[in-house]
């Protein structure tokens, strides 16, 4: 039978790569609690979570949601271009366009849907564009639609780029302030100088930055970027995403961006619960300051394991290389009571397996040491087997 014959299909290709240390599962957390979470009867010290400031679990702006939902219900019922859209969103598009410095801005709902909206509906088949090698899922996903031409440059490598440039000259140039996975960023300087010698649109994801790093956690780009996306999901600590941009973009999207006009929108309290989070977030420097001690700490620490680390801020890359060794030493910390996310293909290239660590506001000088003394173990164990 065909459909048994497909079916078959998948099984054997999922099969294959959990043999190759590519497996994925769901992890059933059942609680959350300051740095931690609770799976089963056991909490675990979690560097995993992408809540940088802990505004997700803000007892008072739950509250605040909690009131909202009571008041204007749990869902919109039609698209943003029916009757899904209300003034607090607007409200708080236009908020976040203030906060951030931009003319702008269209909230989405998800940073992938963002980033697959934005490039497939500002470019087509007559654009070229180039992109960091490194660029997102949701990034390339968007320049695929999109139909482009396209090439990819080295990571962070603005000499690549100036190459690329003279041989293909391009409509944008796209890019990350802190990538997600290497939690490392791209010379701005230097890509402002290529960006002022060939006139490209430059878009930069802030995802991993809005929020936590720049002078009021506005992010590292805004010198450079004429469009960037940020997500509500991460330092924001709710869901969404949204586009800050000149607003001749806005309109297009508005018009021509599929990912925008076919889809439900967001609930009616979303945009009051941005706008109370967008109060917390720019009343949040203690937090920043405390995540950017952590940082330094982790980079001083976590080497004495014996891996090396990468990142600058509070995201941090340890080397493992191996699949299979990385999803080894992750399991091995979750026996010892910690979460790490271990980083493989497709999500980073076949070889270049890490351990990502997430610090966040949560997390405490100890938690590091912690982390430090499991990793050690964990290696000494690996080592003898």
């Amino acid at each position: 039978m065909p459909e048994h014959n497909f079916l078959e299909r998948l099984k054997n290709e999922t099969e294959a790569r959990r043999q190759a240390g590519l497996g994925r599962e769901l992890l059933p957390v059942t609680g959350r609690e300051g740095a931690s979470v609770v799976m089963g009867d056991r909490a675990y010290l979690n560097f995993s979570s992408n809540d940088f400031l802990g505004l997700a679990q803000d007892p008072e702006l739950a509250e605040t949601l909690a009131q909202l939902c009571r008041r204007s219900g749990s869902g919109s019922g039609a698209s943003r271009l029916v009757t899904g859209t209300t003034r607090s969103t607007l409200d708080a598009e236009q908020a976040l366009a203030d906060y951030f410095g931009y003319e702008s801005c269209l909230i989405l709902g998800s940073g992938f849907l963002a980033n697959l909206t934005l490039i497939s509906t500002l470019f087509s088949e007559r654009d070229t564009l180039l992109l960091d090698k490194r660029a997102h899922t949701s990034t390339v996903a968007g320049v695929r639609h999109s139909r482009a031409q396209f090439h990819t440059f080295r990571h962070n490598r603005m000499s690549h780029l100036r190459k690329l440039l003279m041989a293909h000259p391009a409509q944008a140039v796209l890019t990350e302030s802190l990538f997600s996975m290497d939690g490392d960023s791209p010379d701005f300087a230097a890509l402002q100088e290529l960006k002022s010698e060939n006139g490209f649109l430059c878009i930069v994801d802030e995802a991993h930055a809005f929020g936590v790093l720049g002078p009021g956690g506005r992010g590292l780009g805004r010198a450079v970027a004429d469009v960037a996306v940020g997500t509500l999901g991460k330092a924001f600590g709710m869901f969404g995403a949204f586009i800050l941009c000149p607003r001749a973009v806005r309109e297009h999207l508005i018009h021509f961006g599929q990912g925008f006009i076919y889809t439900t929108s967001l609930p009616p309290w979303h945009g009051e619960m941005v706008l109370a989070m967008l109060d917390r977030v720019g009343q949040s420097e203690a937090q920043r300051e405390h995540l950017r001690l952590l940082g330094n700490l982790a980079r001083k620490e976590l080497p004495q394991a014996g891996l090396q680390v990468r990142g600058a801020a509070h995201i941090l890359a340890l080397e493992i290389g191996d699949e299979n060794r990385c999803r080894r030493l992750a399991t091995a910390l979750r026996e010892a009571g910690i979460l790490v996310f271990a980083a493989r293909y497709p999500t980073v290239p076949l070889g270049q397996a890490m351990l990502r660590v997430c610090l966040t506001a949560e997390h405490r000088a100890d938690d590091i040491s912690r982390l430090r003394d499991a990793l050690s173990s964990a290696l000494h164990k690996e080592d003898e087997a």
